[in-house]
């Protein structure tokens, strides 16, 4: 009996060893520190968006003087009522704008995306607000993402 727990033990300790290494307590750069919690998005400049090509460079204005501009990667209509666009900006290091735009049965569109960068400790969520503004809203990537080297 007792060989079976030093060989269970030793198993127990082996994750633990692998677990410890994947934590990561390095400090990453805010990428985004000089623009406010909180940018406002209107639907024109959004729509934007889906209406550009793969290869095609395109720049989308929001308020607070928040320019994201960059090449379009992807555009795909994934469902009927789905479409999503990738946009990558080297203005802001290869952060990438993944945002997709949702027909919803009542014949309304909504709009939902992210603006990440793994390299960088923020970023932004769209999400539309209780008033029906969608907005850019500062999140921290790290709580979102998790980065494991092994």
């Amino acid at each position: 009996m007792k060989r079976h727990a030093s060989y269970a033990l030793s198993i127990l300790l082996s994750f633990l060893v692998t677990t410890g290494f994947c934590q990561t307590n390095e400090l990453k750069p805010k990428q985004f520190s000089n623009f406010p919690e909180i940018i406002n998005c209107s639907e024109d400049e959004l729509s934007k968006a889906f209406t550009a090509v793969p290869g095609q460079d395109i720049s989308l204005t929001f308020s607070n003087n928040f320019i994201f501009t960059g090449s379009v990667k992807s555009n795909l209509a994934r469902y009927s009522n789905l479409q999503s666009v990738v946009i990558v900006s080297p203005d802001y290091s290869n952060t990438i704008f993944n945002v997709s735009k949702i027909s919803n049965a009542d014949g309304t569109t909504s709009y939902v995306g992210r603006i990440i960068n793994k390299n960088y400790f923020d970023g932004f969520e769209l999400k539309k607000n209780a008033s029906g503004t969608y907005q850019l809203k500062k999140v921290e990537t790290d709580r979102v993402i998790q980065d494991c080297k092994l």
